[in-house]
């Protein structure tokens, strides 16, 4: 690849740390098609604003693995997420 090439298609950093669980989990459902799934959690984090606990709990509660501090951080749009798109 030529630079003139990298110039409009540079190159991404390796990503370091952990990524944000609800992305993670917003992805992983987007992917799998659970559109059921995604539309619950999309409505919990953003259209009836539930806590954070009571989030994390219902998630915990179905089998999914989140930080209890991403919800908030994700929500604030102040995670990885958004970090990294930018």
């Amino acid at each position: 690849m030529a630079l003139t090439d990298k110039l409009t298609n540079p190159p991404q950093a390796p990503q370091h740390g952990l990524p944000c669980s609800i992305g993670e989990l917003l992805k992983r459902l987007n992917a799998g098609r659970q559109t059921d799934e995604l539309d619950a959690l999309h409505a919990m984090l953003y259209e009836l604003k539930w806590d954070a606990g009571r989030i994390y709990d219902a998630l915990r509660d179905e089998g999914y693995t989140v930080g209890r501090q991403s919800i908030n951080r994700h929500r604030g749009q102040k995670c990885r997420c958004f970090k990294d798109a930018a």
